[in-house]
């Protein structure tokens, strides 16, 4: 006896006759009429349905066997399956393979066997319908080819089956996706909650209904472009907001801000934004999908909060000045003729005058923070100098609680862009906490480190550490993690509150780590403040760029953008950097940010126009308040090359390189085409000979067409965006076209441009010959 080969798709083949999920159940009618018809028709007195698992041949189907089931290894069902054709034996004991077969020499005693093999949808052989005797049969063609149709009907019928439980599936799916979609519209509604996508290359901007509801404006008023948001944005919030989201499409951080919108009715609303950045493969923006809150009601109650402790602080401070000026000059000059009783409680209402003098001074400096009226005066500051001082203002109080203080720093400075005093309140704050919930004959470590482009300054202390449960609430206003213990220490509970808010002020980020019965870290991380990076120029004769850009991460992305046009790039991030660099190097162009942390850009560019070493420089402004700076000087042609407005593309940016630098001595040629390798060959055949630009998508075809004039183009059909021919609207005759595209042209589409090339059949000659010869005006040969 032979026993059956495992087929080499094995695996496939049991995954497909599970997922059918028919194995082991009831018999069934639709199955019992195929076996019915075959027993009838080919008078035998054995017909079955058979499926063959791992182990075993199961029935679905019997018509004249008991058994529901046979082993794999005896079945004649196993070698069926091994071939699409009919499995036909007229005769078992004249066949070596099975004439000692158990099925043979007992019970059914089979003598002659035919199966048709059964097959799924993706031709996984799972089973056969077949037909046996007990004595041997001839067949003829016709019957065999019968056998097989009647086999057709039952593969239909497991088709059918699966199909059935397909759409279970998917019935079942859609029901669940309606019900997630009622709850998510349940949620947006409760929430006062709308939903938005931003098709960041076709400039695109769609909402839903909410949306218009949350911004007070109708449908037919919103053109559904990114410039109608930002025109809706509140002066005051626009330059941040502008730059949240450029921050999110470069990857810098996520879209989570807070802006202000005024529309066609002048309301002002309030609007919290979220957002996911959905990118390709190399990282490249596609499109931004997010929320939007109407937050307006809860700042309404902050802002009247607000009010409320202001106008209460200040009509408390006046009082209390005369009580902490009486109270001192008592204590100054009587207290030594009263009785000590009486001065004990003179000194204990003066410490509560100046508990309380603390506190409102605290509440106030919040709400100027908050209320953005408190001033900073921002400048280059070495934060290592700061934190010495630091030591020295509170080696008083130190000595006071009888805690020593020390200082660690592996770099000897480290400039950051900061407020001096109000990083010294800072300090103040997180040294005299770990002073206070020190023991006595402690230390406090105070620790610089650099990490990367940021400074890390820490304060280490050995008390007795934070609760878990209170991080969610630690820099929140009045939050003391124990309010008994605090209240000893003394202190108002506004201090890190202060400590964050001008941390956050000054862009940077504060955090903490404890050790219950060890000791607390604070720790506050600010950027570096770069030196101006510049580029050795000696024997080049390339033009030199300079870049101020206070974003580091956004300055090295715009020189990587610009570098392959062959010039040198230095960076400033401050205005104060740039006029000293201008008054330094011979820069060819100045790429410009509008939002610099020592000046307002458009103060800047005016300023340079004043002066006559730099009047007649090149600027190009890439920003996020470009369109803005553009409406302030609409006439101003001279002074700006382009105003590119964040997020930038690079096509667009070497353009206005291009213009700026007056280095295109080349014919232009833009290339249309959404394929990067038939780009990287076509620009390599023609670049020694044109100026070469390509768009990947209409899209951005559409907005190289409006701002560039070009020589020739080459224009690929298929784009991601539709079809090219769409494009010859804006080409408009401006120029020769030639189609390169995968399939062959339609003669109508031909007869309308110069030349149609299809590109499995043009080799890279020919293509660089017609270019060539187009750009000469005269015919290609």
């Amino acid at each position: 006896m032979k026993s059956p080969a495992i087929p080499s798709n094995e695996k496939a083949r049991i995954a497909a006759l599970c997922n059918l999920e028919i194995l082991d159940t009831e018999s069934e009618e639709r199955f019992d009429l195929f076996t019915r018809i075959a027993k009838s028709h080919f008078d035998v007195p054995i017909v079955l349905v058979s499926l063959v698992d791992e182990a075993r041949q199961w029935f679905k189907s019997r018509q004249g066997l008991d058994a529901t089931e046979t082993p794999r290894d005896i079945s004649f069902c196993g070698h069926a399956i091994l071939s699409h054709d009919i499995f036909y034996i007229p005769d078992t004991l004249a066949d070596p393979r099975f004439f000692d077969n158990p099925l043979v020499t007992n019970a059914p005693n089979i003598r002659f066997y035919a199966g048709a093999p059964l097959s799924t949808p993706d031709k996984q052989r799972i089973g056969t319908l077949c037909i046996i005797d007990s004595k041997p049969r001839e067949f003829t063609k016709a019957q065999l080819a019968t056998l097989r149709d009647l086999a057709d009907g039952v593969e239909a019928e497991l088709s059918r089956a699966n199909m059935i439980k397909m759409q279970e599936i998917v019935t079942q799916s859609e029901s669940n996706l309606r019900i997630k979609s009622e709850r998510l519209a349940l949620a947006t509604k409760a929430g006062n909650i709308g939903v938005w996508d931003y098709d960041v290359v076709g400039g695109v901007l769609n909402w839903d209904e909410r949306m218009f509801s949350l911004y007070g404006v109708e449908r037919n008023q919103f053109p559904g472009c990114y410039e109608a948001w930002s025109h809706a944005l509140h002066p005051e919030d626009k330059v941040q907001a502008e730059k949240d989201l450029s921050d999110a499409l470069s990857g810098i951080k996520p879209f989570d801000c807070e802006f202000r919108v005024i529309w066609s009715d002048n309301k002002v609303r309030f609007i919290k934004a979220n957002a996911t950045v959905i990118r390709d493969k190399q990282g490249n923006a596609l499109r931004m999908t997010g929320i939007n809150q109407d937050i307006t009601e809860r700042k309404e109650i902050e802002r009247l909060k607000s009010e409320f402790i202001s106008t209460i602080s200040h009509e408390l401070r006046t009082p209390l000045t005369s009580i902490r000026g009486a109270l001192g000059l008592i204590i100054g000059k009587a207290a030594e003729n009263l009785p000590e009783q009486f001065q004990k409680m003179l000194a204990l209402a003066n410490r509560n005058a100046e508990r309380l003098t603390l506190l409102i001074n605290d509440i106030l400096d919040l709400e100027r923070i908050e209320s953005d009226l408190l001033i900073f005066e921002f400048k280059e500051i070495d934060i290592v100098a700061v934190a010495t001082r630091s030591l020295e203002d509170n080696a008083g109080y130190s000595a006071k609680h009888n805690v020593k203080l020390a200082f660690h720093s592996k770099i000897k400075n480290g400039i950051v862009w900061g407020d001096e005093n109000r990083l010294l309140q800072v300090f103040a704050n997180l040294i005299s906490n770990a002073i206070k919930f020190s023991p006595k004959g402690e230390t406090v470590v105070i620790n610089i480190e650099h990490i990367d482009s940021t400074f890390r300054v820490s304060v280490s202390d050995a008390g007795n550490g934070i609760p878990d449960d209170f991080r969610h609430r630690i820099f929140q206003r009045f939050a003391q993690a124990d309010s008994s213990d605090s209240r000893a220490k003394g202190g108002t509970g506004l201090g890190l509150n202060i400590t964050h808010a001008i941390i956050k002020r000054h862009g940077g980020t504060i955090d903490y780590t404890s050790e219950l019965g060890r000791g607390t870290q604070f720790y506050f991380e600010l950027p570096e403040l770069k030196a101006v990076q510049l580029q050795n120029i000696e024997n080049s004769s390339a033009p030199l760029v300079l870049i101020c850009e206070d974003n580091v991460d956004i300055a090295e992305i715009l020189a990587a953008m610009i570098k392959p046009a062959g010039v040198h790039c230095d960076f400033a991030i401050t205005a104060a950097q740039t006029r000293e660099l201008l008054s330094q190097r011979p820069y060819s162009l100045l790429v410009l940010d509008l939002n610099l942390p020592d000046s307002k850009g458009i103060d800047f560019l005016l300023e340079l126009r004043s002066n006559e070493a730099t009047k007649k420089l090149p600027v190009i402004v890439v920003s996020g308040q470009a369109l803005e700076g553009k409406n302030i000087l609409p006439d101003d042609d001279m002074m700006v090359v382009d105003w590119l407005q964040k997020p930038i593309g690079q096509n667009r940016l070497q353009l206005a390189l291009q213009a700026a630098l007056k280095k295109s001595p080349h014919p232009h040629v833009l290339h249309i085409e959404d394929d990067t390798d038939i780009i990287q060959i076509t620009r390599a055949l023609i670049e020694d000979h044109v100026e070469y630009s390509f768009a990947t998508s209409q899209a951005e075809a559409r907005q190289l067409l409006a701002h560039q004039q070009f020589d020739l183009i080459i224009l690929d059909l298929s784009l991601p965006d539709g079809c090219g021919f769409d494009l010859l609207v804006e080409i408009n005759n401006q120029c020769p076209v030639i189609i390169f595209s995968a399939n062959d042209v339609d003669e109508n589409i031909a007869a309308q441009v110069d030349f149609a090339l299809t590109k499995s059949v043009t080799s890279n000659s020919q293509l660089q010959k017609t270019i060539i010869a187009l750009l000469a005006n005269k015919p290609s040969g």
